[in-house]
Formats: C-alpha cells, structure tokens, sequence
C-alpha cells in the first residue's frame, strides 16, 4: 500500500463523516414523515401527497437546469468578488424567473392539470400547493450549489439535511393534529422549502457576495453552456427515478397504487445512502489522481470504495429481499403488504447499483459527461418504453420491471465504459471474499431463523438480523477481507473525533494477516 492512498483513505474518511451523518439524519427524518402520512391517511391520500412531491421535483430540476451545478463548479476558480458574484447573480437570474413562472402555471392550472392528466379532481389542492414551493425549491438547490463552490461542507448539512426535513416533519404532524388532511400535508412540504429559503437567503448575504455592492462580471454564457448537459442527465436521471409514479397516476385506477409503489421505493433506496455520501467526496479525489496521470491508484481507489459501498449495503439488502412483507408490515403497515415482491425486485435494481460503485463519478471525473448523458438518454428511453407496456398491465410491479431493468442498464454502461476507459472494475479480490461471507452468512441466519423462530416477527427479524452480522464481519476477517487501507479509513475517525480505536486496530492487523 502505498502512503498516498493511505492518505486518501483517511480523507474519504473524515470528510465524508459530517456529510454521512447529516444525510442519514434527512432521509430518517423523511422516512419518519412518509411513515406518519402512509399511516394516517392511507394508500390514497398518500398516493396523491407523492405525486405532488414528484411534480414540483421534477420541475424544478427542469427549472434550475443543471446551474446548481455550474455554480458549484465556477465559484472555486475565482478569488475576486466581482467575479464570485457574478458566477452567483448569473445562476439566480437564470433559474428563478423561469422557476416562478413554472410554479406560478401549475398552482393557477391545478385543476386542469388534475382532472386532465391525471383524472382526479381532488388531487387539484394538493398539487396546487406544492406548485406555491417550486421557486422555493430552487432557490433552497442553488444555494447549495453555492455552498459547493465554497467548498463548505457544514452549511450543506444546515440547510439541505436539518432546515427542510426538520420543519416539514414539525409542520406535518401539526397538519395532523389541527385535521387538514392530505392538503394539510402537502402545504407543510410547500411551506417547508419557504422555511429552509429564509436560511438560504441569510447564509447568502453573510456569506457569499451576492447581496454586496459589488459590480458583477456576468457569467450567464458560460454557466448556460457548462450546464446545458447536465440539465440533460439530470433530466433522464429524473426520468427513470420518478417516471413511473406519473405514468402510475395516468394509467393505474386511483392513486392506491402509487401509494403502495411509493411505500416500497424509499425503503429501497435505501441502499444507495453509503453509495451517494462516497460519491459526494469520491469524484474530486479520483479527479486529481487523474489528471496527475496516477491510473494505479485511481484503480485501487476505486476497488476500495466499491468493497466499502457493498460490505455496508449487503446487510440492509439481504433483511428487505428476504422478509419484505415483514419490513412493510412494520414501517408503512399491513395496508401496504401487497407491494412486498415489488420490493424486492427493487431492491436487486438498487443493490447492482451499490455493486458498481461510484462509477457515474468515476466517469465524470475523467471528462466523461457526454458519455454519461447519452447512457442516460438510453437509458431513460428504455425505462419510458417499460412503462408504456408494463404499468397498464402490471401496474405498480410493472413500474417496479422498468425501474430496476433501467438500473441494471446504466450501471452495465457505466462499468463497461469505465473499463474501456482506463481499466478499472470493482471487482477485486476482496470484494469476492465479502460476497462469500455475506452468502454464507444469510445462509446460516435464514434457515436458522426459519427452522428455529417460525413466523418472523419484528423481535425476531431483529434477532436474526443481530446473527448474520456477527457470522458477516467473523467471515470477513477469517477470509481476509480487512485491508491495510481499511486501517487507514479507522485512523481517519480517529483524528477526526479524537477518539482512541488502537484495540480494533490491532485485531484487524492480526487476522488480515
């Protein structure tokens, strides 16, 4: 092992840590909120709440057009505020028209767009309220984007992971309590977002030139023409992950199935959340090893974070795909059991895109955007097609087919240009033992729990769950799976919280070798 990936390791490590811990705190707090909805208005009504909330998603990425993103990266080459500020004042003055305009068309048009698309008048309130939040929304991403290009990490958990998700929650159960039903829902996400662009807009006059009296040197060229393909990707990203709950709404009878669809997906993607918070780090750290030419350690990098991806990843999977009705039963309740299957096919859509790691970032690292939008392009036309013929027919399993048939492909494109690349691949040695043990040990804590417990219940999926971790990280250490650059990833935790992990240290030492 050589001492730069030592020290690469142990910046993926504790610079991924704060972003880690702010996301898993959103997407509890939003699961929370999802699981509170589900429960107490049913598959309906939640039904309808999810179709608002993928609307204003998917407008106002239309909207911001990728700009986020162009922020993110212009802001970091510039040093004078007359430039800084006009990379910021392009971006808004871009995006936000447009977003008040979108939003102030949807809430107008509510009715129409309720009874004509989706055969549903009563869904006009709800999608109405959340066409109010679409300029909020923006605004809230590209002040994200800005704290990016500032390269400041904690402002990011401030405003995306702790502002939004906490004030929805605060404002759905107060919805709740005082009886507004789902309209009463969906105006706590609107307000939400208005919430969290209060902060955005404080945090942009302390610390950012944006409001200062500062003559601006336009940017509104360049930022259109860097962003121009990644509004495309993101585009056909939005596509194939929000697609099917409009096509669901148009095709399927009522909004009970989406419901049930929109229980299933989140606990599914679930398996991303190590995957995304690796990749969020993971792409500048690969982009300096390669424009340093360092191929050998971009490889091994890369092997590494796959490995840390599915060794975290694998357990979750094996606990949703093998007791499904268990896990819906006990978070989004009985009423939603008939989406257990669905759940599971998600889930392997989801897991092969934890497996092939970060190679989107990997790609893009390189140069590699215009690969990566006509992928996505393929990609979203695959998925679209899907569930054309599928929904009608299946509806939400058959969603379910075009979305993890839609995974399946992008990330089949991904490794295999990746590899046509520069020749990197996950597939590593060590990441062959983890597989092994994890087979070996959900062999071992599935039958047992089925020839000893019976019917699963909650206590004993939690019971079972507790035994196949055990066996999983027994089986990873006899087989060899710790590496030196596993030490190197505890040592950052240990410089970052100032903590004292010598004893682990020492035993993953002795049994790697």
């Amino acid at each position: 092992m050589t001492e730069k990936i030592n020290k690469i390791s142990q910046t993926l490590a504790s610079s991924g840590a704060i972003l880690f811990a702010g996301m898993i705190l959103q997407l509890g707090i939003n699961f929370g909120s999802k699981l509170l909805i589900a429960r107490t208005f049913g598959k309906v009504d939640y039904g309808g709440v999810s179709l608002g909330i993928t609307l204003m998603t998917m407008v106002t990425v239309l909207t911001l057009a990728g700009t986020d993103t162009g922020i993110g990266r212009y802001l970091p080459r510039f040093e004078d505020d007359e430039r800084r500020r006009g990379v910021l004042l392009s971006g808004f003055q871009i995006v936000l028209p447009f977003a008040l305009i979108a939003g102030c068309l949807i809430f107008l048009f509510s009715s129409t767009i309720a009874g004509t698309v989706f055969n549903d008048s009563n869904l006009s309130p709800i999608i109405r309220a959340f066409g109010f939040a679409i300029p909020f929304m923006a605004f809230v991403k590209l002040t994200i984007g800005s704290v990016r290009g500032l390269e400041d990490s904690l402002p990011k958990v401030y405003l995306q992971n702790i502002a939004v998700p906490v004030s929805r929650f605060g404002m759905i159960v107060g919805a709740i309590l005082l009886g507004l039903g789902a309209v009463g829902i969906a105006w706590s996400y609107a307000l939400s977002y208005c919430t969290a662009a209060m902060f955005c807009l404080y945090y942009l006059y302390r610390r950012t030139p944006l409001l200062a009296d500062i003559k601006p040197v336009g940017m509104h060229k360049e930022l259109l023409v860097f962003s121009a393909p990644i509004m495309i990707t993101a585009t056909m990203n939005m596509i194939l992950s929000n697609i099917d709950i409009f096509m669901l709404g148009i095709f399927s009878s009522g909004t009970g199935g989406i419901g049930i669809y929109n229980s299933v997906y989140p606990i599914a993607s679930m398996l991303t959340v190590v995957l995304t918070s690796f990749g969020f780090i993971f792409m500048p750290v690969i982009s300096k090893l390669h424009s340093n030419g360092n191929l050998t350690e971009m490889r091994r990098m890369y092997q590494i974070v796959s490995k840390w991806v599915f060794l975290a990843t694998v357990p979750i999977f094996l606990v949703v795909v093998l007791y499904p009705d268990v896990v819906i039963r006990n978070t989004f309740g009985a009423e939603y059991s008939p989406g257990a299957f669905t759940l599971t096919l998600l889930s392997i859509g989801f897991l092969a895109h934890a497996v092939a790691g970060p190679a989107g970032n990997a790609l893009t690292s390189i140069g590699k955007t215009k690969l990566i939008m006509i992928d996505n392009i393929s990609v979203a036309f695959v998925n679209v097609v899907l569930n054309l013929v599928l929904i009608p027919k299946y509806s939400y399993f058959g969603a379910a087919i075009a979305t993890t048939a839609g995974y399946l492909l992008m990330n089949s494109l991904y490794l295999i240009q990746l590899y046509r690349s520069i020749g990197i691949h996950p597939f590593g040695r060590s990441l062959f033992r983890t597989t092994i043990a994890a087979l070996v040990a959900a062999g071992f804590a599935y039958g047992g729990s089925w020839i000893l417990l019976g019917d699963i219940t909650l206590v004993k999926l939690i019971g079972a769950f507790s035994f196949f971790c055990a066996i999983y990280v027994l089986l990873i250490l006899v087989l060899g799976g710790i590496e030196e650059e596993e030490l190197a990833l505890v040592e950052g935790f240990e410089n970052r919280f100032d903590i004292n992990l010598t004893g682990a240290k020492q035993l993953a030492r002795r049994v790697a070798k």
